[in-house]
């Protein structure tokens, strides 16, 4: 059966794009959250959202230039994006502070592990995104550990 190159290709952007709007959307929750901090451990948590926000920043900036350079410029379209991302700030508006951050890292986590399957399994995927996509789930993987420390919580 012929492949259909223009169904891949718009599964690529698909892909990308929620890639670079879970991004924005962990980076807008953690900076509000650092905006809104309070209470006893205000410092720390504060500086702890600041230095989460701005890893969040690192990651959505080179996922969307590696996007670009590998699907093209529809991989960043920002219509498509707002949509997705607006989706995801509602998913957790109804929680704040610590548990907002952990629950929506946490989240991405699984879907990161779900988009990297299916780019393996789509022939999609090149050594230099398997890289980065890696590098990317080592990061945030990291910010869950943090939060839950922040939390007192044990590794889940």
């Amino acid at each position: 059966m012929p492949v259909d190159h223009g169904e891949f290709m718009e599964e690529k952007i698909k892909i990308a794009n929620t890639l670079v709007a879970y991004l924005k959307a962990i980076y807008t929750i953690h900076q509000q959250n650092h905006w809104l901090s309070k209470g006893d451990h205000f410092y720390g948590n504060h500086l702890l959202f600041q230095r989460l926000y701005e890893s969040a920043q690192e990651d959505l900036d080179s996922i969307a230039e590696k996007c670009i350079g590998i699907f093209g410029e529809d991989s960043i379209n920002y219509n498509f994006q707002l949509k997705i991302t607006q989706n995801i700030m509602v998913k957790y508006v109804s929680q704040k502070g610590l548990k907002q951050s952990l629950l929506v890292e946490k989240d991405f986590l699984k879907i990161l592990k779900t988009i990297y399957v299916l780019l393996k399994e789509k022939e999609f995927m090149t050594l230099g995104l398997d890289d980065m996509i890696m590098s990317i789930y080592s990061k945030r993987e990291e910010s869950v550990y943090l939060l839950q420390q922040a939390l007192g919580i044990e590794n889940e």
